[in-house]
């Protein structure tokens, strides 16, 4: 009788290591819902366009589906799309647009996300001459409620 207690003593230690092991969230659960972006920094500052763009985007929400369709509200209009995650990047491809996104998740839990991504925005120097310069965004959201 006391070997059977012993053997049900195991049963339930290897069951509640299993059960705790897999509570852990990867980046494709977590990072499914509506999320709001409470701010943009762009490196380099100061560029007209990137801080036009920044701008555009601090009153966006986002929308992450698990079936990986992509979303983008921003005040004059919403994008489609679809996402892929891969470890720590984040792939957007939005629809009609040839160019995809590739981010660094900088951080990603049920209540906040951060990316950090680099795209060619042009603009003009002090002169009043075109020039194109590769800036990093960096998004900064946060989970809604649902």
């Amino acid at each position: 009788m006391k070997n059977i207690y012993n053997f049900l003593i195991l049963v339930c230690f290897v069951a509640a290591i299993f059960s705790l092991a897999s509570c852990k969230k990867t980046n494709e659960d977590l990072i499914v819902g509506t999320w709001r972006c409470t701010s943009v920094t762009c490196n380099p500052s100061g560029i007209t366009e990137s801080e036009r763009l920044a701008a555009l985007y601090t009153s966006a929400k986002f929308l992450f589906t698990a079936e990986k369709y992509f979303a983008v509200a921003l005040p004059s209009e919403t994008s489609y799309g679809f996402y892929t995650i891969d470890g720590d990047k984040l792939g957007i491809v939005i629809r009609g647009n040839e160019n995809s996104v590739i981010a660094q998740i900088n951080h990603l839990d049920s209540k906040n996300l951060t990316f950090t991504f680099s795209q060619e925005v042009y603009d003009e120097d002090e002169n009043g001459e075109g020039r194109h310069t590769n800036v990093a965004f960096t998004f900064n959201l946060e989970k809604l409620k649902e």
